[in-house]
C-alpha cells in the first residue's frame, strides 16, 4: 500500500466517523440535569373537573400531627405547554417536603384545548380557581391549615397565582404566593412603557400578535381589569391582600434592551413599587422565604 492509498484511506474513515465524533461532543457538552426528580405522589392524578386536563397530583407530609400547610403548584409555560409533572418543579417540592408542608400540583386546559371562551384565558385561569376551591375541599381529608395557604409557580403560573390571590379580595384566603419571573401586567400599553420590546400575552385575549392587541387595547379593558395583576392589586382591600415574594432577574438598566421581555425584571421591580404605595407586602425572596412566611 502506497502513502497516497493510506492518505486516502485515513481522510475517509475521518468523513465517515466525524458524525459520530460531533454527536460524542455534543453528548459531552450537555450540561447536567440538576433537577429533582418526583417522588410518588400520596394521590396521584385527583380530578377536580370532568376534562381530562383537570387533574392534581398531592404530595402530604407523612405522620403529620396537626394539620400542615399546603403549598399549590401552577407550572409555566405561557398557557401553551406545560405539565403538572415537570421535573423542574421537583427542587420546590423537596423543599416543601423538608419543611413539613403539603404541596399540590396542578394540570390545567391550555389555549390549544379552549375553543369556545373569550378571553381564551379566562377558560385556564377559571380551572386553576376550581382547582384551588377543590383543594381547600379536602382540607380535613388531607389535614390541611387552610389558614396557611400558599399559591406559587413561574411565568404564567406566577400570573395566575397573582390573578387567584388578589381577585376579589383574596377571596380564597391565601396566606402568601411566590411569583417566580413573573408578568404582572396583562395590559399592552402598560406593557409596552416598561418593557419597550415586549410580545408576550396577545395569545391569552386572542389576537394574532403583540402590535394587534395593542392596537385593539380600548376592546380589552374589562379583561385586562380581570386578569391584569397590577389592575387587581389597585382594587384589593392591603388588609386582606397575601404576602407576595417575588423571585425573578433584575431590571434592565436604563437604555438597555431587555433580552428577556417575557420575563424581564421590571415586572417585579413596577409591580413591588406600585405595590408598596398601597401598602401591601412585596418583596423579592426565594423559596425559603416563601416557606416561612407559611409556617410562622
Amino acid at each position: 500500500m502506497n502513502m497516497k492509498t493510506l492518505a486516502t484511506m485515513t481522510l475517509s474513515i475521518a468523513i465517515l466517523a466525524a458524525p459520530t465524533f460531533a454527536k460524542d461532543a455534543r453528548k459531552a457538552a450537555k450540561p447536567k440535569d440538576n433537577r429533582a426528580p418526583l417522588p410518588t405522589a400520596t394521590y396521584d392524578s385527583v380530578a377536580y373537573g370532568k376534562h381530562k386536563m383537570q387533574c392534581i397530583d398531592v404530595w402530604l407530609p407523612k405522620g403529620a400531627a396537626v394539620p400542615t400547610p399546603v403549598v399549590i403548584f401552577i407550572h409555566g409555560g405561557g398557557f401553551r405547554n406545560g405539565t403538572r409533572k415537570s421535573p423542574s418543579t421537583g427542587r420546590y417540592l423537596a423543599a416543601s417536603q423538608k419543611a413539613g408542608v403539603a404541596f399540590v400540583s396542578v394540570e390545567y386546559r391550555l389555549l390549544g384545548d379552549i375553543t369556545d371562551a373569550t378571553p381564551p384565558v379566562s377558560a385556564c385561569l377559571d380551572d386553576i380557581f376550581a382547582a384551588v376551591k377543590f383543594v381547600q375541599s379536602k382540607a380535613k381529608e388531607w389535614n390541611l391549615d387552610l389558614s396557611r395557604l400558599g399559591l406559587m409557580g413561574g411565568s404564567a403560573g406566577a400570573h395566575s397565582s397573582l390573578c387567584v390571590a388578589l381577585t376579589d379580595n383574596n377571596a380564597l384566603g391565601v396566606r402568601a404566593i411566590f411569583p417566580i419571573r413573573p408578568q404582572t401586567s396583562m395590559d399592552p400599553k402598560e406593557m409596552r412603557e416598561w418593557i419597550p420590546n415586549s410580545r408576550y400575552g396577545h395569545a391569552l385575549f386572542g389576537y394574532k400578535n403583540f402590535q394587534e392587541w395593542f392596537d385593539h387595547r380600548d376592546d380589552c379593558l374589562k379583561w385586562i381589569a380581570k386578569y391584569s395583576p397590577m389592575a387587581l392589586l389597585a382594587t384589593c382591600d392591603p388588609k386582606k391582600a397575601p404576602v407576595i415574594i417575588c423571585e425573578g432577574p433584575a431590571s434592565p438598566k436604563p437604555g438597555v434592551e431587555e433580552k428577556d421581555p417575557t420575563h424581564s425584571g421590571a415586572f417585579i421591580d413596577k409591580f413591588k413599587a406600585a405595590a408598596d404605595k398601597r401598602g401591601v407586602l412585596c418583596r423579592r425572596g426565594k423559596m425559603d422565604d416563601f416557606l416561612k412566611e407559611l409556617l410562622n
